[in-house]
């Protein structure tokens, strides 16, 4: 089985940009639990200071308190219950202004074994303090493996969200570039990849379209040539008429290749006057209407617009009319079975042009007025053109100010709605005049 290139490039980017995401999340996870254990043991190291110092504050009590009263026991240790509330509360906010921690927090000594709250402040997080991480036993004191100083930070996750903020804010920044770069790129790249196919198919479709006229000429040229041919009057005259008629079938392609050119740079000018639009199409269809005759088809017209006479430019609506024209006929099933006509509106006019035809799938209706685009009809060659019919009538028409609407039903039919205003005045009348 053939691998998809476009495939494998899809997917190994997706795993690409989920693995960059993973890792920017990884890594600023991996950031809050390292400041997060940063935070814990600055608090744990200004506690165990704390500690430190009331039981050198409470030793020194103890050891006066011998000197006056010899009799009393030298080895004794400090109190826990008999700590100075105030002296605490005084030595941790010295401790934790030098250690930069917040100011925002509560604490208490707390005996492990029945969850007593001996003295401190614990009027809002008495749950936190007795699970919190930030604490540290009493060393030195008596029965000291039993009670420990906790305090808890109301605001610490704030405080080390506040310090991630920066890269939080660069990482998410960059990950959504990726996030909204990565479908454009994908959108962008199989975009080109369509285009290149269509051109692809367009080059293929000029040759084809070029190599038939070329060859009849260059047939007809060599039996210009022969002697029994220049004796023979209606055999010259066949045959110059043949190369006359390739010709105009060259120029015509030739054409309609420069015309969508100049369209696709905006070096177009529309040479707009009054114009009977009834007459434009009865000129139109009589010179069509052989080309339907020819596979026993039928075209009508059907006049109802009251208002018919517009400010266009009566070359380019002759070939947006002919494009239209000969798309119904080209995509018809049997006998070819046309409809044209107009009705008005207070505003403008609709051209409509209708056909039983094979139809326009929903998916291909989207696409038909896009440049070098052609609905598959499962052999590339058996409906001439170059996909530049409907791109060149739904330029034009916007050109003009109006717009074109598009209903079709497979195996039933399409119709073509051209809308015209009646007061538009193109930006193209007086620029984009160079070549």
């Amino acid at each position: 089985m053939k691998k998809n290139p476009f495939l494998i490039i899809v997917l190994i980017n997706s795993v690409a940009l989920i693995g960059i995401l993973f890792t920017q999340i990884y890594w600023i996870r991996e950031a809050y639990s390292l400041l997060d254990d940063e935070f814990t043991n600055t608090v744990r190291i200004a506690l165990k200071g704390v500690v430190n110092q009331m039981y050198d504050y409470e030793s020194k009590k103890i050891e006066d308190h011998s000197i006056s009263h010899p009799d009393s026991l030298q080895d004794h240790k400090p109190e826990v219950a008999r700590v100075n509330p105030g002296l605490l509360k005084f030595k941790i906010d010295e401790e934790f202004k030098c250690m930069e921690v917040g100011d925002d927090y509560e604490y208490a000594i707390i005996d492990d074994r029945d969850e007593t709250f001996i003295t401190g402040s614990f009027e809002r997080y008495r749950e936190k303090l007795l699970t919190s991480r930030c604490r540290v036993i009493l060393t030195g004191f008596h029965d000291s493996e039993q009670y420990f100083l906790s305090a808890y930070f109301p605001d610490q996750q704030k405080e080390i969200l506040r310090k991630l903020f920066n890269w939080i804010i660069i990482s998410t920044l960059f990950s959504l570039v990726l996030i909204i770069g990565f479908p454009v790129s994908l959108f962008i790249f199989n975009r080109q990849k369509r285009i290149s196919g269509m051109k692809s198919d367009f080059i293929n479709n000029m040759t084809h379209e070029f190599k038939t006229p070329i060859a009849t000429i260059s047939l007809a040229s060599e039996m210009l040539q022969k002697k029994p041919v220049q004796d023979d009057p209606d055999k010259l005259k066949r045959y110059v008429r043949i190369i006359y008629d390739e010709n105009i079938r060259l120029q015509h392609h030739v054409e309609q290749i420069l015309s969508v050119s100049m369209l696709e740079r905006g070096k177009y000018k529309l040479k707009k006057k009054e114009t009977d639009i009834h007459k434009l199409i009865s000129e139109t269809v009589d010179k069509f209407s052989l080309t339907v005759k020819e596979s026993d088809g039928q075209i009508r017209t059907h006049f109802c617009a009251t208002n018919f006479i517009l400010n266009v430019d009566p070359g380019h609506l002759t070939n947006v009319i002919t494009n239209l024209l000969d798309n119904a006929n080209k995509y018809s099933q049997g006998k070819p079975w046309i409809r044209i006509g107009t009705q008005s509106s207070e505003d403008g006019l609709t051209i409509s042009v209708e056909d039983k035809g094979i139809g326009i799938s929903v998916e291909n209706q989207r696409m038909v007025f896009r440049n070098l685009y052609r609905v598959s009809t499962g052999n590339i060659y058996n409906v001439k053109g170059f996909g530049i019919g409907l791109y060149y009538v739904k330029t034009i028409v916007e050109a003009h100010g109006g717009h074109i609407n598009l209903k079709s039903e497979l195996d039933k039919g399409s119709r073509f709605d051209v809308y015209l205003p009646f007061d538009f005045k193109s930006s193209k009348d007086d620029k984009n005049d160079q070549t």
